[in-house]
């Protein structure tokens, strides 16, 4: 019987069942865009705004921004991938590093985000206790090993080949259905151990937080909202736009281990699953948002910002009468568009403890 199940696997490694890949050439390449166009420019203040923090937190953010950029810059590849009807035309080792990058980025990104949920429970529960604890040498060395963890525990497909061929000489990248015996169970490990563990840490500090903040009668109702509010975004940021996909991925990895050729399964999941996929992009645009524009001076301050270039590239000639129109003097441009603005202060003041 072993030796027939093992048989009848190394078949399905030879086979692939006839996914439809016209759902892919619209819906992907159209949402990647839009968080190209929306999540390279924010993240890019986040980074600026995280880096002029000067804190454990700014380390935090700085590593989650750069995971996103990281992401992102994937993103132009994948487009083309979908455009044309799933179908890698970069070779084995672009497949394989953008890939990686994707996939590796995205366990990256709920790593940081249960880290700095973690924080604002310290911040808030223990400013005193844990304060050596909440350094920036403490940061840097907590960043580190989350980086070395999750690349060394996502770099398992670059010893494998990740192209495979449909009966319709599409080229697959980074997918294969049915499904390969070692990445089910690396499935299994990302679903449990790169999702559900750190979403469910993050619950237990948004619990402790809210603990917290209800006994601290020296914390302005003002104030205690908006860090139950900034705990509760950091929840939904990780269940929105990584739930879907990690639930679906269970499914597939759990129905591939009870019936490894089912086609039926994988055919049924496929559109569903590739729209979670795509989904899991929101998370580039999410994060920025949550950490910048959360409350309304930073987005009156970024808005106005915005108009300004807006107006100086519809407007070239007059440019400068028009930006110095909407901000005001040349120095108080500057300080909006750059290091001394609102959007730097409003920020601060959003994530203080």
């Amino acid at each position: 019987y072993n030796m027939s199940r093992a048989s009848h696997r190394t078949m399905c490694n030879i086979s692939f069942c006839e996914v439809d890949s016209k759902v892919d050439q619209f819906f992907q390449p159209t949402l990647y865009i839009i968080v190209i166009v929306l999540g390279l420019p924010t993240n890019c203040m986040a980074l600026w705004a995280a880096y002029m923090q000067c804190n454990e937190l700014g380390i935090y953010l700085i590593n989650l921004s750069v995971a996103d950029l990281l992401y992102i810059a994937t993103l132009p590849l994948w487009i083309d991938y979908f455009l044309h009807h799933d179908n890698w035309i970069h070779g084995q080792e672009s497949c394989k590093l953008f890939g990686f990058i994707f996939y590796t980025n995205i366990y990256v990104s709920i790593a940081f985000l249960c880290c700095i949920s973690l924080d604002r429970y310290l911040a808030v529960a223990y400013p005193l206790r844990f304060a050596k604890v909440r350094r920036i040498k403490t940061a840097v060395l907590v960043s580190a090993v989350v980086w070395i963890i999750e690349i060394v525990a996502n770099s398992a497909p670059l010893f494998h080949d990740e192209l495979f061929q449909d009966r319709f000489n599409h080229t697959f990248c980074f997918e294969k259905y049915p499904m390969q015996d070692w990445v089910a169970g690396m499935n299994l490990y990302r679903t449990f151990l790169g999702f559900l563990a750190p979403w469910t840490a993050m619950l237990v500090a948004y619990r402790g937080i809210l603990a917290a903040v209800r006994c601290n009668v020296s914390t302005e109702r003002q104030e205690k909202a908006k860090i139950q509010r900034l705990a509760l975004s950091l929840i939904l940021i990780v269940l929105l736009c990584f739930g879907p996909y990690h639930i679906l991925l269970l499914v597939r990895s759990v129905m591939f281990l009870k019936k490894p050729c089912d086609c039926g399964s994988e055919e049924t999941l496929f559109a569903a699953y590739h729209v979670s996929l795509a989904l899991t992009s929101l998370n580039c645009v999410a994060d920025p948002i949550l950490y910048c524009f959360v409350n309304e001076g930073a987005r009156h301050d970024v808005g106005r910002a915005l108009s300004a270039l807006l107006s100086v590239a519809c407007h070239r000639r007059g440019s400068h009468f028009t930006l110095f129109h909407l901000i005001g003097t040349p120095e108080r441009s500057v300080k909006l568009l750059l290091s001394k603005s609102l959007l730097h202060q409003r920020f601060v003041l959003l994530l203080k403890p």
